[in-house]
């Protein structure tokens, strides 16, 4: 509230984190937070934000940063996670598993494993 007028306002998380710096001198920077999320405040004719994440940074470079700047999460199946998780406990428990089957299962899924031989 500001006078008599008051506003709405929005907590929404930024997408990527944002560090804060002070200075006492003018010529040593020091580190004073990472932040994570801001508050909008708006007019009351204004729309709300969509969702949770504010989708642009704060700065004009950020705009629409979740797309341009930060690689997809691989679609994965439930099964193939399950099956390769196995795999890797029996590993660790010193039962022998092919390697063959694991660079099979990495050829057919992620395309960055295929130089496993």
């Amino acid at each position: 509230m500001i006078g008599n007028q008051s506003f709405p306002a929005s907590l929404l998380d930024l997408p990527a984190v944002v560090e804060s710096y002070k200075t006492y001198d003018d010529s040593f920077l020091v580190k004073t937070a990472d932040i994570g999320q801001m508050v909008m405040v708006r007019e009351e004719a204004d729309p709300a934000p969509e969702g949770v994440e504010y989708k642009h940074g704060l700065t004009p470079p950020m705009r629409d940063a979740r797309r341009r700047r930060f690689r997809r999460e691989p679609d994965l199946s439930a099964e193939l996670v399950h099956r390769v998780e196995q795999d890797l406990i029996r590993i660790m428990q010193g039962v022998s598993v092919s390697i063959l089957l694991i660079c099979v299962i990495c050829e057919n899924t992620l395309p960055y494993c295929n130089g496993i031989k």
